[in-house]
């Protein structure tokens, strides 16, 4: 799995380049969540009561993981919807997705399926977790009936501003009726955390809180700190906006966290 990455000018590049991993982060990044996450999201993925996912994915990155989500649990998921906050996600997305169905077909070697379901890949569309035009065009331009039944996010809460990126996902998820009704919809985050704003699960989690929130964001109207996102605070925010945490998993390997939510019941 390659990182497609287009050719940048001022004029197409990245809105957020202080936000976007260094390009050594996806050397080997497929094996890496082979070998850590998947494990960990594979009874979310492939439970027999949320068949067949439609998934949503917010800030997809390269679309790595959609792409690793297609290639496994292909048989679970009737599509995935990719989004990224610019035109230049977007781009990068649809061109790592063509990149890797391309290889795909040419080692498919006369099997009956392909090594990717990359059909049930969707375009990229523009989702600035924000910006609320973005949010209702998301869910007008294409949403599957009924509903996404499973939004996946990684490693982004400690890029968007806090606590307003993450009310704004919790809300807008429910108030723009994006997500399924039913009790088998989930809303999984991935990534580093912090108990709270006094602590630190590890040295290695201080170390990567402190070099994160040392970078500037010239390019934001409205600058806001980097940094690990408090656990008890956010399960705040989750619970005000009307999810509740179904599971809370750590990922041994790296000390990174899957949180997972449910919209809360009546």
């Amino acid at each position: 799995m390659t990182d497609a990455t287009p050719a940048t000018t001022k004029a197409n590049g990245p809105r957020f380049p202080s936000t976007l991993a260094p390009p050594a982060y996806y050397n080997g990044l497929e094996d890496r969540l082979r070998q850590t996450l998947l494990p960990v999201l594979a009874p979310h993925f492939t439970d027999a009561q949320s068949a067949p996912l439609r998934i949503l994915e917010i800030a997809s990155g390269t679309g790595s993981h959609s792409i690793l989500f297609a290639q496994t649990y292909g048989d679970h998921i009737k599509l995935i919807q990719p989004t990224e906050c610019d035109e230049y996600g977007r781009e990068r997305i649809d061109k790592t997705v063509a990149a890797a169905a391309a290889a795909a077909r040419a080692k498919q070697d006369g099997q009956d399926r392909p090594l990717i379901a990359d059909d049930k890949i969707k375009g990229a569309k523009r989702l600035d977790v924000m910006n609320s035009q973005d949010w209702e065009a998301v869910r007008t331009s294409g949403e599957p009936q009924g509903g996404y039944n499973l939004v996946f996010g990684s490693n982004f809460l400690h890029m968007i501003p806090f606590p307003d990126g993450p009310r704004r996902i919790f809300s807008d998820l429910l108030s723009h009726k994006l997500v399924a009704s039913g009790t088998s919809t989930r809303l999984i985050l991935y990534g580093p955390f912090r108990p709270s704003m006094t602590e630190y699960f590890s040295p290695s989690d201080e170390k990567f809180d402190h070099e994160i929130s040392s970078r500037t964001l010239p390019e934001s109207e409205t600058p806001y700190r980097l940094g690990l996102r408090p656990l008890d605070e956010l399960f705040r925010l989750a619970e005000e906006c009307g999810w509740q945490l179904e599971a809370q998993h750590k990922v041994e390997a790296n000390g990174n966290w899957v949180l997972v939510f449910q919209p809360r019941r009546p």
